[in-house]
């Protein structure tokens, strides 16, 4: 059985990242020249609704996917990184004595019993030591546990095997996402920020909290998309596909941001005319543009944070646009989903910030497909009160790619969606 990560940079291009995604399996290959990522590769599709829900089902179109990917795409070599899907994956949180490391993992299968929906002895087990705390004036070690069940890893390994990936290890979606981010994002203030990563996928929203590249808190709401759309069709009284449709048009009809696009859209002979570091702080800080003009005239809290979200820029829009009876409905609709959403992720940074009181969250990093939706974001930002952000995985990447709109990536516009596939490619800092 492969572990979660293996030893796997060699010369030549990273390997493939290989983000198995609830509605889209997403493939992305990068590669670094002269201390700066480029992306060499990248190809996705969407998983039909018809076999999202099946596991079998789902485990064959990926394998039938992989091929016809890998063949019609410019990816070098074979070797690949995979992502463990999120929805496979059971995550519990931990408060053990403090022991060495080895000691530490024969303990987990015991400790989890009772706490996990799978036999532990019929799981893979990977964990993260969050941190020490004190529980009744004792030392403890927060450890957070993430086990899926072995036989779908098996399942998953043999689909990737019929694809024909040489298939060098495995992670997990958050330790992919740190990966990305900590690659990107290396000036000093961002190492002392906690940040609080929601990543909205399709099925469900991952939560984690994280500071200086080191996970201290994860969890999983099963609330996403699908609730979404399910919540506009039943209110609007449409199909489901309609609803899904809908919230997508609505998405693509909604501003996000001129100086991010315009910058972004720069020819090329104009951006390198520049001086490296001016390009990287500028993108980064471009790259956030879609909240972060929202937080121009924000009040502060009690704790000085910064609040979002008033609304930025408009860009190309009309009233109608921006305030349709249309657009008023779907809101409306997702209020209540939406307020589901924000109370559970008020509970985690209540339990974190109670395990770690000194490591309080200071911003949210949106990413995953639904964090597209600027509306949903800043909704979220505004409720809980933080200075919020997406996270794009473009950010400070070489502009030479051969990787284009054909295969699902504007460069002009943040793609947070590609987060993890890019993450698993880049691979854990320090290893290049």
């Amino acid at each position: 059985m492969l572990g979660f990560v293996q030893s796997w940079f060699a010369p030549g291009a990273n390997p493939i990242g290989v983000d198995f995604g609830s509605d889209c399996l997403r493939l992305a290959q990068v590669e670094k020249a002269n201390n700066e990522f480029r992306l060499v590769a990248a190809a996705s599709t969407d998983v039909p609704v018809h076999v999202r829900n099946d596991a079998t089902a789902r485990l064959a179109f990926f394998a039938e996917s992989l091929r016809d990917m890998l063949h019609s795409g410019n990816f070098r070599g074979r070797r690949a990184l995979l992502g463990l899907p999120a929805s496979c994956m059971h995550i519990q949180h931990l408060r053990l004595p403090r022991m060495e490391e080895e000691a530490l993992r024969k303990a987990l299968p015991w400790e989890a019993r009772g706490k996990l929906p799978i036999d532990p002895s019929h799981a893979l087990l990977r964990h993260i030591v969050a941190g020490e705390v004190y529980q009744d004036q004792e030392p403890k070690t927060e450890v957070i546990l993430m086990a899926a069940r072995r036989d779908y890893v098996e399942q998953l390994l043999a689909s990737a095997a019929k694809a024909r990936l040489d298939v060098v290890g495995m992670d997990s979606e958050p330790k992919a996402l740190l990966d990305c981010f900590s690659h990107l994002y290396r000036r000093k203030s961002d190492g002392e920020i906690t940040n609080l990563f929601v990543d909205i996928g399709c099925i469900a929203t991952r939560a984690m909290v994280a500071q200086a590249g080191k996970a201290l808190f994860v969890r999983s709401i099963p609330i996403g998309g699908e609730h979404f759309s399910r919540a506009v069709s039943t209110a609007l009284k449409i199909p489901l596909d309609d609803a899904r449709l809908l919230r997508i048009k609505l998405c693509a009809a909604q501003p996000s941001g001129d100086e991010y696009r315009d910058k972004r859209a720069l020819p090329a002979e104009i951006a390198t005319a520049q001086s490296e570091a001016e390009t990287a702080e500028a993108s980064e800080n471009d790259s956030f543009a879609l909240l972060e003009s929202g937080l121009r005239g924000a009040v502060q809290t009690e704790a000085a944070t910064a609040v979002a979200v008033a609304e930025p820029p408009v860009v190309a829009q009309t009233p109608e646009d921006d305030d349709s009876p249309e657009r008023r409905r779907v809101d409306d609709a997702l209020r209540e989903p939406l307020a589901r959403l924000v109370e559970e992720l008020v509970l985690c940074r209540r339990y974190h910030e109670a395990t770690f009181p000194n490591r309080t969250v200071e911003r949210l990093i949106f990413v995953g497909g639904e964090a597209r939706h600027r509306n949903l974001c800043q909704s979220i930002a505004r409720d809980m009160g933080i200075a919020a952000q997406v996270g794009d995985p473009l950010v400070r990447m070489g502009r030479i790619s051969e990787a284009g709109l054909d295969c699902g990536l504007d460069r002009r516009v943040p793609q947070p969606s590609w987060a993890v596939a890019i993450g698993l490619s880049m691979g854990p800092v320090g290893t290049e």
